[in-house]
Protein backbone atom coordinates (compact mmCIF):
# COMPACT_ATOMS: atom_id res chain seq x y z
CA UNK A 1 0.00 0.00 0.00
CA UNK A 2 1.19 3.27 -0.96
CA UNK A 3 0.69 5.27 2.22
CA UNK A 4 1.26 3.80 5.51
CA UNK A 5 -0.47 5.81 9.04
CA UNK A 6 1.84 5.94 11.92
CA UNK A 7 1.13 7.03 15.36
CA UNK A 8 2.50 6.74 19.12
CA UNK A 9 0.83 5.01 22.18
CA UNK A 10 -0.43 7.75 23.48
CA UNK A 11 -3.45 7.54 21.15
CA UNK A 12 -4.76 4.56 23.46
CA UNK A 13 -4.41 2.01 20.46
CA UNK A 14 -3.04 -1.09 21.64
CA UNK A 15 -0.66 -3.15 19.38
CA UNK A 16 -3.21 -5.70 18.59
CA UNK A 17 -5.57 -3.72 17.63
CA UNK A 18 -2.91 -1.92 15.77
CA UNK A 19 -2.62 -4.77 13.80
CA UNK A 20 -6.04 -4.95 13.25
CA UNK A 21 -6.49 -1.53 11.75
CA UNK A 22 -3.76 -1.70 9.61
CA UNK A 23 -1.52 0.69 11.07
CA UNK A 24 2.05 1.30 13.11
CA UNK A 25 2.28 2.32 16.66
CA UNK A 26 5.16 3.51 18.36
CA UNK A 27 5.11 2.30 22.00
CA UNK A 28 6.09 4.94 24.23
CA UNK A 29 8.93 4.82 27.04
CA UNK A 30 8.70 5.49 30.42
CA UNK A 31 10.79 4.48 33.62
CA UNK A 32 9.64 2.88 36.98
CA UNK A 33 12.35 3.13 39.53
CA UNK A 34 14.85 4.22 36.78
CA UNK A 35 14.33 1.26 35.42
CA UNK A 36 13.09 1.44 31.31
CA UNK A 37 10.02 0.43 30.10
CA UNK A 38 7.22 0.54 27.04
CA UNK A 39 3.54 0.89 26.97
CA UNK A 40 1.78 -1.72 25.79
CA UNK A 41 5.02 -4.43 25.11
CA UNK A 42 6.98 -4.69 28.45
CA UNK A 43 4.03 -3.68 31.11
CA UNK A 44 0.47 -3.77 31.23
CA UNK A 45 -1.57 -1.16 32.71
CA UNK A 46 -2.69 -2.76 35.82
CA UNK A 47 0.45 -3.69 36.92
CA UNK A 48 1.90 0.07 36.01
CA UNK A 49 -0.77 1.42 38.31
CA UNK A 50 0.60 -0.90 41.17
CA UNK A 51 3.40 -0.40 41.30
CA UNK A 52 2.59 3.74 41.05
CA UNK A 53 0.47 3.00 44.08
CA UNK A 54 2.99 1.22 45.84
CA UNK A 55 5.21 4.71 45.84
CA UNK A 56 7.23 3.41 42.84
CA UNK A 57 9.49 6.49 41.50
CA UNK A 58 7.55 6.73 37.57
CA UNK A 59 8.37 9.15 34.89
CA UNK A 60 7.82 9.73 31.36
CA UNK A 61 10.37 9.86 28.89
CA UNK A 62 10.75 10.85 24.85
CA UNK A 63 11.42 7.98 22.52
CA UNK A 64 14.71 7.69 21.22
CA UNK A 65 15.29 8.87 17.81
CA UNK A 66 17.03 5.60 17.01
CA UNK A 67 13.37 3.90 17.68
CA UNK A 68 11.35 6.11 15.86
CA UNK A 69 13.80 5.85 12.50
CA UNK A 70 13.41 1.89 13.35
CA UNK A 71 10.05 2.32 12.76
CA UNK A 72 9.40 4.10 10.43
CA UNK A 73 12.54 2.50 8.36
CA UNK A 74 10.85 -0.50 8.47
CA UNK A 75 7.29 0.80 7.39
CA UNK A 76 9.06 2.41 4.40
CA UNK A 77 10.41 -0.86 3.24
CA UNK A 78 7.08 -1.55 2.04
CA UNK A 79 5.15 1.70 1.66
CA UNK A 80 6.08 4.82 -0.24
CA UNK A 81 5.16 7.46 2.25
CA UNK A 82 4.37 7.92 5.61
CA UNK A 83 2.35 10.12 7.91
CA UNK A 84 3.09 10.50 11.83
CA UNK A 85 0.54 11.51 14.05
CA UNK A 86 2.57 12.16 17.26
CA UNK A 87 1.04 13.32 20.86
CA UNK A 88 0.29 16.85 20.72
CA UNK A 89 3.66 19.11 20.49
CA UNK A 90 2.32 21.11 23.34
CA UNK A 91 2.39 18.60 26.04
CA UNK A 92 6.23 16.58 24.68
CA UNK A 93 8.56 17.39 22.79
CA UNK A 94 8.68 14.44 20.91
CA UNK A 95 6.42 16.15 17.89
CA UNK A 96 9.51 18.42 17.15
CA UNK A 97 11.77 16.04 17.21
CA UNK A 98 10.15 14.04 14.41
CA UNK A 99 9.81 16.64 12.79
CA UNK A 100 13.30 17.52 12.74
CA UNK A 101 13.97 14.15 11.62
CA UNK A 102 11.82 13.45 8.73
CA UNK A 103 13.66 16.42 6.83
CA UNK A 104 16.41 13.23 6.28
CA UNK A 105 13.50 11.13 4.63
CA UNK A 106 13.11 12.95 1.31
CA UNK A 107 9.31 13.90 1.70
CA UNK A 108 8.78 10.20 2.44
CA UNK A 109 7.60 11.39 6.29
CA UNK A 110 5.42 13.79 7.22
CA UNK A 111 4.91 14.74 10.62
CA UNK A 112 1.08 15.91 11.75
CA UNK A 113 1.53 18.21 14.87
CA UNK A 114 -2.36 18.79 14.90
CA UNK A 115 -2.44 19.19 19.07
CA UNK A 116 -4.22 16.22 19.65
CA UNK A 117 -3.83 13.15 22.62
CA UNK A 118 -5.59 9.82 23.87
CA UNK A 119 -9.45 9.63 22.40
CA UNK A 120 -8.51 13.00 20.66
CA UNK A 121 -5.44 11.46 18.34
CA UNK A 122 -6.80 7.93 18.20
CA UNK A 123 -10.03 9.89 16.41
CA UNK A 124 -7.45 11.50 14.12
CA UNK A 125 -5.14 8.34 13.40
CA UNK A 126 -8.44 6.18 12.52
CA UNK A 127 -9.73 9.10 10.36
CA UNK A 128 -6.50 9.04 8.62
CA UNK A 129 -6.14 5.43 7.80
CA UNK A 130 -9.91 5.62 6.64
CA UNK A 131 -8.54 8.24 4.08
CA UNK A 132 -5.80 6.31 3.34
CA UNK A 133 -8.09 3.21 2.14
CA UNK A 134 -10.00 6.32 -0.24
CA UNK A 135 -6.77 6.66 -2.02
CA UNK A 136 -5.89 10.01 -0.50
CA UNK A 137 -1.82 10.94 0.09
CA UNK A 138 0.06 11.95 3.18
CA UNK A 139 -0.01 15.70 2.23
CA UNK A 140 -3.33 15.62 1.91
CA UNK A 141 -4.35 13.91 4.67
CA UNK A 142 -2.30 16.50 6.69
CA UNK A 143 -3.73 19.16 5.47
CA UNK A 144 -7.07 18.02 6.00
CA UNK A 145 -6.27 16.92 9.86
CA UNK A 146 -4.64 20.58 10.34
CA UNK A 147 -7.74 22.34 8.94
CA UNK A 148 -10.04 20.31 11.75
CA UNK A 149 -7.15 20.07 14.22
CA UNK A 150 -9.20 22.57 17.06
CA UNK A 151 -12.64 20.72 16.23
CA UNK A 152 -12.45 18.43 19.59
CA UNK A 153 -12.33 19.22 23.29
CA UNK A 154 -11.32 17.14 26.38
CA UNK A 155 -12.62 17.61 30.03
CA UNK A 156 -11.22 15.10 32.89
CA UNK A 157 -10.54 15.17 36.43
CA UNK A 158 -8.09 13.43 38.54
CA UNK A 159 -8.29 11.33 41.58
CA UNK A 160 -5.36 12.01 43.76
CA UNK A 161 -3.81 15.68 42.99
CA UNK A 162 -0.48 14.72 43.93
CA UNK A 163 0.73 13.63 40.34
CA UNK A 164 -0.41 16.79 39.27
CA UNK A 165 2.05 18.45 42.35
CA UNK A 166 4.66 15.96 41.19
CA UNK A 167 4.19 17.26 37.57
CA UNK A 168 4.18 21.65 38.49
CA UNK A 169 0.53 21.89 37.40
CA UNK A 170 -0.09 22.67 41.50
CA UNK A 171 1.48 23.69 44.40
CA UNK A 172 2.22 21.04 47.23
CA UNK A 173 0.18 22.70 49.77
CA UNK A 174 -2.90 23.22 47.35
CA UNK A 175 -2.42 19.44 46.37
CA UNK A 176 -2.29 18.37 50.57
CA UNK A 177 -5.22 20.25 51.13
CA UNK A 178 -7.57 19.39 47.80
CA UNK A 179 -7.06 15.71 49.14
CA UNK A 180 -8.06 16.90 52.29
CA UNK A 181 -10.95 18.09 51.20
CA UNK A 182 -11.62 16.02 48.59
CA UNK A 183 -11.54 18.32 46.08
CA UNK A 184 -11.30 17.33 42.44
CA UNK A 185 -10.50 19.95 39.81
CA UNK A 186 -11.80 19.88 36.64
CA UNK A 187 -9.68 20.12 33.43
CA UNK A 188 -9.53 20.96 29.53
CA UNK A 189 -7.18 20.13 27.30
CA UNK A 190 -7.86 21.60 23.93
CA UNK A 191 -4.60 22.39 20.97
CA UNK A 192 -2.00 22.49 23.60
CA UNK A 193 -3.83 24.24 26.30
CA UNK A 194 -4.19 22.27 29.41
CA UNK A 195 -6.20 24.57 31.74
CA UNK A 196 -8.55 24.68 35.12
CA UNK A 197 -12.13 25.35 34.72
CA UNK A 198 -13.27 24.78 37.70
CA UNK A 199 -13.34 22.50 40.77
CA UNK A 200 -15.98 20.48 42.67
CA UNK A 201 -15.93 18.41 45.93
CA UNK A 202 -16.14 14.65 45.41
CA UNK A 203 -16.55 12.35 42.62
CA UNK A 204 -20.68 12.48 42.21
CA UNK A 205 -20.17 16.89 41.45
CA UNK A 206 -17.08 15.80 38.95
CA UNK A 207 -19.03 13.86 36.72
CA UNK A 208 -21.52 16.32 36.64
CA UNK A 209 -19.11 19.52 36.32
CA UNK A 210 -17.72 17.31 33.06
CA UNK A 211 -20.90 16.76 31.20
CA UNK A 212 -22.09 20.28 32.15
CA UNK A 213 -18.72 21.56 30.50
CA UNK A 214 -19.59 18.98 27.67
CA UNK A 215 -22.79 20.46 27.16
CA UNK A 216 -21.92 24.25 27.07
CA UNK A 217 -18.84 23.41 24.54
CA UNK A 218 -20.66 22.23 22.06
CA UNK A 219 -23.07 25.08 22.55
CA UNK A 220 -20.98 28.16 23.08
CA UNK A 221 -17.48 26.41 21.01
CA UNK A 222 -18.99 24.46 18.78
CA UNK A 223 -22.49 26.61 18.15
CA UNK A 224 -24.12 23.36 17.76
CA UNK A 225 -26.98 21.60 19.42
CA UNK A 226 -26.57 18.36 17.27
CA UNK A 227 -24.31 15.45 18.26
CA UNK A 228 -25.02 13.19 15.78
CA UNK A 229 -21.77 15.32 14.11
CA UNK A 230 -19.83 14.42 17.11
CA UNK A 231 -17.69 11.29 17.92
CA UNK A 232 -18.69 10.89 22.37
CA UNK A 233 -14.87 9.27 23.82
CA UNK A 234 -14.35 8.47 27.01
CA UNK A 235 -11.31 7.91 29.20
CA UNK A 236 -10.17 6.31 31.78
CA UNK A 237 -7.45 4.81 34.36
CA UNK A 238 -9.98 3.01 36.76
CA UNK A 239 -11.59 -0.53 37.32
CA UNK A 240 -13.24 -1.94 34.48
CA UNK A 241 -16.89 -1.47 36.66
CA UNK A 242 -16.05 2.17 37.64
CA UNK A 243 -15.12 3.21 33.42
CA UNK A 244 -18.46 1.00 32.48
CA UNK A 245 -20.26 3.22 34.83
CA UNK A 246 -18.90 6.42 33.33
CA UNK A 247 -19.88 5.46 30.20
CA UNK A 248 -23.37 4.74 30.54
CA UNK A 249 -23.79 7.80 32.90
CA UNK A 250 -22.52 9.90 29.72
CA UNK A 251 -24.35 7.69 27.05
CA UNK A 252 -27.56 8.08 29.62
CA UNK A 253 -27.20 11.76 29.27
CA UNK A 254 -26.16 12.47 25.91
CA UNK A 255 -28.31 9.43 24.03
CA UNK A 256 -25.63 8.21 21.67
CA UNK A 257 -23.02 5.88 21.96
CA UNK A 258 -19.81 6.51 24.04
CA UNK A 259 -16.61 4.82 23.32
CA UNK A 260 -14.34 3.90 25.91
CA UNK A 261 -10.50 3.87 26.18
CA UNK A 262 -7.38 3.24 29.33
CA UNK A 263 -5.69 6.52 29.72
CA UNK A 264 -2.37 6.22 27.56
CA UNK A 265 0.97 5.60 30.49
CA UNK A 266 2.39 8.57 30.06
CA UNK A 267 -0.54 10.64 31.07
CA UNK A 268 -1.14 8.02 32.85
CA UNK A 269 2.64 9.31 34.58
CA UNK A 270 1.48 12.67 35.50
CA UNK A 271 -2.32 12.14 36.39
CA UNK A 272 -2.25 9.39 37.98
CA UNK A 273 -4.88 6.07 38.88
CA UNK A 274 -8.44 6.93 38.81
CA UNK A 275 -8.58 9.63 36.18
CA UNK A 276 -11.24 9.84 33.93
CA UNK A 277 -12.66 12.11 31.38
CA UNK A 278 -14.70 12.39 28.00
CA UNK A 279 -14.40 14.65 24.79
CA UNK A 280 -16.40 15.96 21.79
CA UNK A 281 -15.12 15.30 18.62
CA UNK A 282 -16.44 17.29 15.68
CA UNK A 283 -16.47 14.16 12.73
CA UNK A 284 -14.54 14.85 9.43
CA UNK A 285 -16.36 15.55 5.94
Amino acid sequence: MKTAIVTDSNCGISQEKAKKYGIFVLPMPFYVDDELYFEGCTMSHEEFYLRQQAGSKIYSSQPSPADVMELWDRVLEEHDELLYIPMSSGLSGSCATAQAMAQDYDGRVLVADIGRVTVTQKAAVLEARKRVLAGETAAQILKELTYAKDDCQIFLTVEDLKYLRQGGRISASSAVLGNLLNIKPILSLAGEKVEAVGKVRGDKLARKKIIQCLDECLVNKFHSDDLSEFYLAAAASMSKEDALAWKMQLEDHFDVRCSMSPIPLSLGCHLGHGTYGAALIKRMK
